[in-house]
């Protein structure tokens, strides 16, 4: 310190106030850049779109929110704060802020928050006063004008659909039947369900989560299943096996069932082919359910007048081309559906005639063997 002092003073007073007036530039030059440093953040945070990201950041619309007022979900894990879950998502990368122009006008500028495509949030923002700092820049000052949330159904919400004979998990916890909004059969399977009971659809919705959850979902082995998320919707349509080939689709038919030669009898009784009475209905009347759809069908067809109509014609040798099994799927250990591709090769007034069917054929095990319940047209190959 003495030696700082026995140098202060062998400066001469020109280099003394040199010295002085050097530092108080130096402060001056400090206080100057601060002031401009903090001038420019109040002006960038104050700039309409990041004001609204500053106040959602910072906590200031979560001050008038009431935790009574929202339900929360009982899959929601335990101790959970409303105000901390929402200002943590307001934080992250999940928020999705929009200007609403429509409702936005000269005056008062409207926002929507969204978490995906949920909106769960509105604030609506005017300016109360606005003024200058170093000249150049207009800082404006906000108020929250209006604010309204959308939380009645949490900040996540799922609609989740899965077979009958699955099992839902949210967070560890088994979906209740509260929450099942939905059963229904699996369309083009009614005729099936008359006589064997198959998986049906059940929905769910799962509200009022305000933490992202854990959902598994267990198939009917107990086995974890994947799926997709895709705008807050799980769609597992159904459980059933599809196969392709027959040699391996053999295996979850009973009986060595012969597919082909049904569907080639089937095709000889429509032509009016079948040796028997009542057209050939006996022949086939062991393949169907006494009183069902296909049985009335087919009853009705060979007592009608139109299957006298059936053009004369011969059936050539071979009969049967081109015959196909494939596209199988398992519905349980007691029914299936098949696809069937056939042409019938007859003459018809001196001229070749294929007659196709393709036709997707669904069976169950009924009464010890297989009885057709339903066909369907298909319109492609």
């Amino acid at each position: 310190m003495r030696k700082i002092k026995r140098k202060w003073r062998r400066f001469s007073l020109y280099k003394k106030s040199m010295i002085i007036m050097l530092s108080i530039l130096i402060i001056f030059g400090c206080v100057f850049l601060g002031y401009v440093y903090k001038s420019m953040i109040l002006y960038e945070r104050n700039l309409i779109d990041n004001y609204i990201v500053y106040i959602t950041e910072n906590g200031t619309l979560l001050k008038d929110i009431n935790e009574d007022d929202i339900k929360i979900s009982a899959y929601e894990n335990s101790n959970i704060n409303i105000k901390d879950s929402l200002n943590k998502f307001y934080k992250s990368n999940n928020l999705k802020i929009k200007k609403n122009v429509k409702e936005s006008t000269n005056d008062i500028y409207v926002y929507d928050l969204y978490n995906e495509n949920k909106l769960i949030s509105k604030v609506s923002l005017k300016c109360k006063n606005k003024y200058k700092r170093m000249a150049i820049l207009t800082i404006y000052e906000w108020e929250i004008l209006d604010y309204q949330n959308y939380l009645d159904n949490g900040l996540y919400n799922y609609e989740i659909t899965i077979p009958s004979n699955y099992k839902l998990y949210i967070n560890d916890k088994l979906a209740n039947e509260e929450d099942k909004v939905k059963e229904e059969e699996i369309k083009g399977l009614e005729k099936l369900t008359n006589y064997v009971e198959i998986s049906k659809r059940q929905v769910y919705t799962i509200n009022n989560l305000f933490t992202k959850p854990s959902i598994k979902i267990l198939d009917e082995n107990d086995k974890e299943v994947e799926y997709k998320l895709e705008d807050n919707k799980i769609n597992i349509d159904n459980n059933f096996k599809e196969i392709n080939e027959y040699e391996d689709a053999k295996n979850y038919i009973k009986d060595d069932f012969d597919i082909l030669k049904f569907a080639e009898t089937y095709s000889l009784f429509l032509s009016d082919d079948l040796q028997g009475t009542n057209h050939g209905f006996e022949v086939i009347k062991p393949y169907l359910i006494n009183d069902s759809y296909m049985y009335n069908m087919a009853y009705k067809w060979s007592r009608s007048i139109d299957i006298t109509f059936v053009s004369n014609h011969k059936l050539k040798s071979p009969t049967f081309t081109n015959e196909s099994l494939s596209k199988f799927i398992i519905y349980n250990e007691n029914a299936f559906s098949v696809e069937v591709y056939l042409d019938k090769n007859m003459i018809v007034s001196g001229k070749d005639l294929v007659d196709t069917m393709h036709d997707r054929l669904y069976f169950i095990y009924y009464n010890g063997g297989y009885k057709l319940v339903d066909m369907a047209s298909v319109t492609e190959r």
